[in-house]
């Protein structure tokens, strides 16, 4: 009985570890927009666009479009681009953003 009562509680366990990592998962925003030049209004391309405190990056395609998986909608975006002001972004309950780099002077 107890090897049985053992069994269902690991099992119980399990089930719940698997739960939690797919919660977990589900938590994550996918953030998407593009990144233009304020000097020409163009997309820019091979912006680093990184989640402040992680690892977590992405960069923007030729026409200045990037998406990003980040951990939650109250994540701060860090763009930067040799030449370019880095620009910090606090995400609001939007998941479109529209980003302007300015040159440096």
């Amino acid at each position: 009985m107890k090897k049985a009562a053992l069994l269902m509680l690991l099992f119980l366990s399990t089930i719940n570890q698997y739960l939690l990592q797919a919660q977990d998962k589900q938590s994550t925003v996918v953030i998407t927009g593009r990144v233009v030049s304020f000097e020409e209004s163009l997309g820019l391309e091979g912006v680093t666009i990184t989640e402040k405190g992680t690892k977590n990056t992405s960069g923007t395609h030729a026409d200045g479009t990037f998406a990003i998986s980040v951990s939650s909608k109250e994540a701060v975006l860090v763009f930067s681009l040799d030449d370019y002001e880095n620009v910090e972004l606090k995400l609001t309950q939007s998941t479109d953003y529209a980003i302007v780099l300015r040159r440096k002077e």
